[in-house]
C-alpha cells in the first residue's frame, strides 16, 4: 500500500503489487509492479499501471527498482534504490550514481548522485514474534533536486517499509502488507 502527499494539500492512496516471475530483464531477474490509484474527489478516474523491471537477489545482496509511475515517478527514481549487501552491519554505506536515459524530462542525459547508510538494527513485532530488521537512510540529487528515503529491511521478509521525501515537499510512503498481519514499529 502506498500514500503520496503533495505539499500537504493532496493525499493519494495507491495499491501496489510486486510480482516476481521467471525470466530475465536486462541481466536481472524479472519483476512486475501493478499500481492502482484509488479513486478520490481530486482523482475520480481509475488508474492502473503495469510495468516490468528487474531486481538482483543473490548471496551478496538484494537490489531492486522501485515503482516509478504516476505522481511518485520522480520521487522514487531520484532517491537511492532499495539495496542491501550481506552481511548487513550498522554503519555500512553505499554510494554511486545513476545516469538518466530517455523519458526523464530535464533529467535526461544527466546523472544523479546518491548515498545510502545502514543506520541501525532494530526489532519489529510480527504475528510470528520479534524479528530483527535494519533501518537504512539515504538521499539522491540531480540538478538542484533532492529525494531522501528511509527503508526498513527484514532478513526474512525483505524491504517492508519505505518513506520518500523530496525538495518539492512531496512525500510517498509504502508499507508491505502481509496476509498474516501488519507490522508494528
Amino acid at each position: 500500500m502506498g500514500v503520496f502527499i503533495d505539499q500537504s494539500s493532496d493525499s493519494t492512496l495507491y495499491s501496489i503489487q510486486l510480482k516476481t516471475g521467471g525470466g530475465n530483464f536486462l541481466f536481472q531477474k524479472k519483476m512486475k509492479y501493478i499500481v492502482e490509484r484509488m479513486p478520490s474527489l481530486k482523482h475520480p478516474d481509475k488508474f492502473i499501471s503495469e510495468s516490468t523491471t528487474g531486481f538482483i537477489e543473490n548471496n551478496e545482496g538484494i537490489w531492486l527498482h522501485p515503482p516509478r509511475v504516476d505522481k511518485f515517478k520522480f520521487i522514487t527514481q531520484l532517491a537511492p534504490y532499495p539495496e542491501v549487501r550481506f552481511p548487513i552491519t550498522p554503519g555500512d554505506s553505499l554510494s554511486g550514481s545513476i545516469h538518466m536515459m530517455g523519458n526523464w524530462g530535464d533529467w535526461t542525459g544527466h546523472s544523479s548522485e546518491f548515498y545510502l547508510h545502514v543506520v541501525t538494527d532494530t526489532s519489529i513485532a510480527t504475528i510470528d514474534g520479534l524479528e530483527k530488521a535494519y533501518i537504512l537512510k539515504g538521499c539522491g540529487s540531480i540538478l538542484e533536486k533532492t529525494s531522501c528515503v528511509t527503508y526498513i529491511f527484514s532478513n526474512t521478509r525483505g524491504f517492508i517499509y519505505a518513506k520518500y521525501e523530496n525538495s518539492d515537499l512531496e512525500t510517498f510512503e509504502m508499507k508491505r502488507h502481509l496476509d498474516k498481519g501488519e507490522f508494528s514499529f
